[in-house]
């Protein structure tokens, strides 16, 4: 979740509205309504309290009213349920007590109707929570998961993992309260290997080896206000850009800039997205010049900048201009402004966002400047997961540090089972958590043998407090892979749906995943299950970072991924 990025335009005004108002949409309740057959009423199910917050140990109750289309109130029965029993359980009056820290949903159904509300969970004010849950349920936060069940050479606090190198996008700080952001960089500093943007200074005091990377844009600039004395290097640098040419007299400024019609500033190619943009010349010398010099100041005292807005098209630069007659010659100039700015800076890199994007220029974009950010590319509901697995083979193999980053963030999973309510949990304890799951299998379906060249990216946190939805999975030291990613089942499962089922072995793990292979209406749950037996009893990984029994054999739904270890 690039802030800048076009994935998410659409999502921008959101994620820019204060917190108290964002937090009020995002907890909206989601109401289900449908009928079967001319026989069953259609309903709709409402409750009282769209959001909770409670302490562990503390109760709260919630009222569900059922109505018919017309809006009458009914009295029907309404059951109640629980993502996850060990952050907050409910019984049948809708009562709701909070057993652990953490995030969880409760709904109430009436018929095919549906409602839910998010418990959000905080450690009792005062003392530390210790509780691990019921016996037959394992803990939810990461400070409870017992060394007993992480897998051989675990650690439970390591600033870069042997196995994975995690990689965590800070903008929750920068509008959370002074309490939760240094609840948040206290939590996350020892568990993640690198940062874009955030308060430099504060998570290097919790782990002065982790990686940092400033955002910022280089191929288009944020226009500033006529007279402005903006010198913001990262986007609104033109005011930097006339003090430099101003000492580079050899220069011409306004040769800086892309042109239709006429080599002035009233002909400078712009365009309309988070805010009025210029887009920048890539073929002029003097533009080359003062880019590298901006991003070498930008880069100075960290590991490199994080370039946003590139990939595919973007945004229109692509047109013919007055310096570019085709898109192919404005895009292999761009290519060549980003080998000339990374040698400026190297060793220090630029880690430059392409999104979902893959072409054979967004491929030489990465490779010239050493990272790519693969925004909104590890998403297992989509059928591209194969695809995204040779792409980063490829970005590997040229020596490229590349950040493999998810499109939803941990509340954001709801709308999956909303939109798709065959996706349920599975043999896991809720949708979110085999979701994630997935997510992090396939981060082990395409990482090389040092883990530290290639990130993963949850994306969980920019809207919520990271210790109350951390993943302790990525914790668990499944080892080095011992061989490639390969397929060792295909067919059709019982809904007649197309399925691969690749399989990794690690040191410590053995990784399956069954990945979207097709791109049409689909189904997720039980009736689509293929049976894999094991090679020997394992025990199955979840999120929360606990195993469960031992078994001889797994079944994976469709869009399903199981972590095993001995």
């Amino acid at each position: 979740m690039i802030l800048l990025n076009r994935s998410h335009m659409l999502n921008t005004e959101s994620r820019l509205m204060p917190a108290r108002l964002f937090r009020a949409l995002i907890a909206c309740c989601a109401v289900v309504g449908s009928s079967r057959g001319a026989a069953q009423q259609a309903l709709s199910v409402t409750l009282d309290s769209a959001t909770l917050a409670l302490e562990v140990g503390q109760s709260t109750t919630v009222r569900a009213t059922v109505r018919d289309v017309g809006g009458h109130v009914l009295q029907r029965p309404v059951t109640w349920i629980t993502d996850n029993p060990a952050i907050a359980r409910v019984d049948a009056n809708g009562v709701i007590t909070a057993t652990g820290p953490g995030v969880t949903g409760v709904v109430a159904r009436s018929g095919a109707s549906l409602a839910s509300a998010r418990v959000n969970v905080y450690p009792s004010a005062g003392r530390q929570s210790t509780k691990e849950g019921p016996a037959d349920l394992p803990p939810t936060h990461a400070d409870a998961v017992k060394p007993s069940v992480r897998a051989k050479g675990g650690a439970a606090r390591s600033p870069h993992y042997s196995h994975i190198s995690v990689f965590y996008t800070d903008f929750y700080t920068s509008y959370a309260s002074a309490k939760d952001r240094d609840a948040a960089i206290s939590f996350l500093g020892p568990r993640v290997d690198a940062i874009m943007s955030g308060p430099k200074g504060a998570w290097t005091s919790v782990n002065p080896s982790i990686r940092y990377f400033p955002y910022a844009l280089q191929y288009e600039v944020v226009q500033a206000e006529v007279g402005s004395s903006d010198t913001h290097l990262t986007t609104s640098f033109t005011a930097d850009m006339r003090q430099w040419y101003a000492m580079h007299p050899t220069y011409d400024f306004e040769s800086a800039f892309l042109h239709r019609g006429g080599h002035d500033s009233t002909h400078r190619v712009a365009f309309k997205n988070e805010s009025y943009r210029w887009l920048i010349n890539p073929g002029d010398a003097g533009s080359r010049a003062y880019q590298a010099d901006r991003l070498r100041r930008i880069a100075e005292g960290h590991d490199g900048v994080f370039l946003d807005e590139f990939g595919g098209p973007m945004y229109g630069a692509t047109k013919p201009t007055d310096e570019f007659a085709t898109g192919a010659a404005y895009l292999a100039s761009e290519a060549e402004m980003i080998a000339f700015v990374h040698a400026a800076i190297a060793p220090r890199i630029l880690l430059i966002n392409i999104a979902e994007y893959w072409t054979p220029t967004d491929s030489a974009i990465v490779v010239a400047g050493g990272g790519a950010q693969l925004e909104r590319t590890n998403y297992p509901l989509g059928d591209g997961a194969e695809m995204r697995w040779t792409e980063i083979d490829h970005l590997l193999a040229s020596g490229v540090y590349t950040e493999f980053v998810t499109p939803l963030s941990y509340t954001e999973w709801g709308n999956v089972t909303k939109n798709r309510p065959s996706f349920t949990g599975g043999m896991y304890y809720s949708p979110t958590d085999r979701g994630q799951m997935a997510q992090l299998a396939s981060y082990y379906m395409a990482v090389g043998a040092d883990a530290q060249r290639l990130s993963f990216d949850q994306q969980n946190f920019w809207n919520i407090r990271p210790d109350l939805a951390w993943a302790a999975a990525v914790e668990v030291d499944v080892g080095h892979p011992l061989q490639a990613r390969h397929v060792i089942a295909k067919g059709a499962d019982p809904k007649g749906q197309s399925y691969r089922v690749y399989a990794r072995e690690f040191e410590h793990a053995l990784v399956l995943m069954r990945p979207a292979v097709d791109w049409r209406p689909t189904v997720y749950g039980d009736e689509t299950a293929v049976e894999i037996p094991l090679p020997k009893p394992m025990r199955l990984l979840h999120r929360d970072g606990t195993l469960g029994a031992p078994m001889t054999s797994v079944k994976l739904r469709n869009v399903d991924a199981a972590i095993l270890l001995e």
